[in-house]
């Protein structure tokens, strides 16, 4: 019976080959991952974008993580290292622009949060007042309790406005700076490519 010794069987798997198939593993459950949470896509929809670069920004790390494991294990082939290099690059410039994308989505979405928490609060206003001014309400309702209610709804969505710019903010903040520090992860690991392969 044949046996294979520990060093003649590791030696046959490189570093570098190991990193290859872990490289190109995170980069296809990556591309997995986003092609899952982008369908149907609806890039024109204001909620759709926000999800999918919310999602973007937590997972571009996998992809940060493969590319760099895919460079590596590539090193010697500088054809390739050019390619991954560049697309990195690439990656890196659309990671910084998206991030613009959730700024201004954010803000967008911020403000369409505290507008419909306006109407929704000036809506129970008028039906508090309605209410009082309703003959057959007359007896049953005081004015300190309509002034009460008055004032709870007042207060409630002065509550709800705030939670909803600092819930929006601390959102897009997170993904804006996933994004921004994975896009220069990307751009350096780009500059780091080409500098290999010209040497």
């Amino acid at each position: 019976m044949a046996s294979v010794s520990a060093p003649n069987f590791l030696g046959s798997y490189s570093a570098k080959s190991l990193c290859r198939i872990v490289g190109f593993t995170c980069l296809a459950g990556f591309v997995i991952d986003m092609v899952a949470i982008g369908l149907p896509p609806s890039p024109l929809e204001l909620q759709w974008r926000i999800n999918f670069f919310q999602q973007l920004g937590e997972r571009s790390i996998i992809l940060l993580f493969g590319a760099a494991l895919v460079l590596y294990g590539n090193v010697e082939n500088r054809r390739l290292i050019q390619q991954i290099a560049l697309a990195c690059l690439v990656v890196g410039i659309l990671f910084h622009i998206s991030s613009i994308l959730v700024i201004r989505d954010s803000t967008v979405i911020r403000q369409q949060a505290i507008e419909t928490i306006s109407k929704q609060a000036t809506q129970l206003q008028t039906q508090i007042e309605q209410s009082q001014n309703n003959p057959a309400n007359a007896t049953k309702v005081t004015p300190e309790q309509v002034q009460q209610a008055s004032k709870r709804v007042t207060t409630q969505a002065q509550t709800l406005q705030d939670n909803a710019r600092t819930g929006v903010f601390k959102a897009g903040l997170s993904s804006i700076g996933n994004l921004v520090v994975v896009g220069l992860g990307f751009i350096g690991l780009g500059r780091f490519g080409l500098r290999l392969r010209k040497g």
